[in-house]
């Protein structure tokens, strides 16, 4: 969509950025359901002028039209990965950057139209001069050199920015990052290179790096201001977490899709799991829908 700055404010933005790159990178562990689900959330939240999906159950399930078990564990994945509560009401952070910035360039455009539109630029023509009677010594005149306005970036060379880029370990949508690196406090431009040992921290912490936020994303999310935790010496594993819900499911004799998957996804903790006798083989067959992977 291509919003002209002489554009008005209508009722609803009928269309929106779809970034397809970003898309696709961002979903490829989802099935088709799933992206079904996520697009049919954002096509709503957008027609509702980005005021958020409703904290209920119900009400997000009947906007992504689920109906089956399956299309109901499909819609808590999405909304769990690809949207944070913002005021009782489920937001995509990506889209709803895009929606401000959007609108505020369209009531920029309305306030000057107020003030009676853009300025004119300087005519190219040449002047055409009041006829005179002639004189045997006509007045010499020096052209007035006409001067145009010259673009400028909204975002200069930084040096600072290219710092952290240049350091920063996970180097996608650079110029996002550039935008929200410009509008930090001041005191941390001048800190990029910790700012980047900061983001590479972080990012190195995160198992699964598709839920990772961007450096664009952490640096709008002001991620860097965050307390950072103490270091715990007894912090559980990741497969612990597993092994309980592995271990729940076979004690509650009742499977899922969502932990089917989850299974799949980690069959070697499953068979960690088995040998270390937390459950058997069949178990993991008929609860954790394993088959041939144990």
């Amino acid at each position: 969509m291509f919003i002209d700055e002489n554009s008005k404010p209508k009722e609803k933005l009928k269309a929106w950025y779809l970034f397809t790159e970003d898309f696709i990178a961002g979903t490829q562990a989802l099935s088709n359901e799933e992206i079904g689900i996520y697009i049919r959330l954002l096509c709503w939240n957008w027609n509702k002028r980005c005021s958020g999906i409703p904290n209920e159950v119900m009400k997000y399930q009947r906007i992504a039209n689920c109906i089956s078990e399956s299309e109901k564990e499909s819609c808590e994945i999405v909304i769990k990965e690809f949207f944070v509560l913002v005021n009782n009401h489920y937001q995509n952070e990506r889209q709803l950057q895009e929606y401000l910035f959007i609108t505020k360039r369209m009531e920029a455009s309305k306030q000057n139209g107020k003030l009676g539109g853009r300025p004119k630029k300087p005519s190219i023509e040449p002047r055409v001069e009041p006829s005179t009677p002639p004189s045997t010594n006509p007045p010499t005149t020096t052209p007035t050199p006409t001067t145009y306005p010259t673009k400028t970036s909204k975002i200069s060379y930084n040096p600072f920015f290219h710092k952290f880029w240049n350091k920063v370990s996970n180097k996608v949508s650079k110029g996002i990052a550039e935008k929200n690196f410009v509008n930090i406090e001041p005191e941390w431009i001048e800190k990029a290179e910790e700012l980047a040992d900061m983001y590479n921290k972080y990012y190195s912490s995160i198992e699964d790096k598709q839920f990772a936020k961007q450096p664009a994303f952490w640096l709008s999310a002001k991620k860097y201001l965050d307390e950072q935790p103490k270091s715990v010496s007894s912090a559980v594993e990741p497969y612990d977490n597993r092994l309980k819900v592995f271990k729940e499911a076979v004690r509650n004799k009742k499977g899922s899709s969502f932990i089917a998957k989850y299974a799949k996804q980690h069959p070697y903790d499953v068979e960690r799991a088995i040998k270390e006798g937390h459950f058997t083989k069949e178990d993991a067959i008929n609860y954790l829908e394993m088959g041939s992977w144990v």
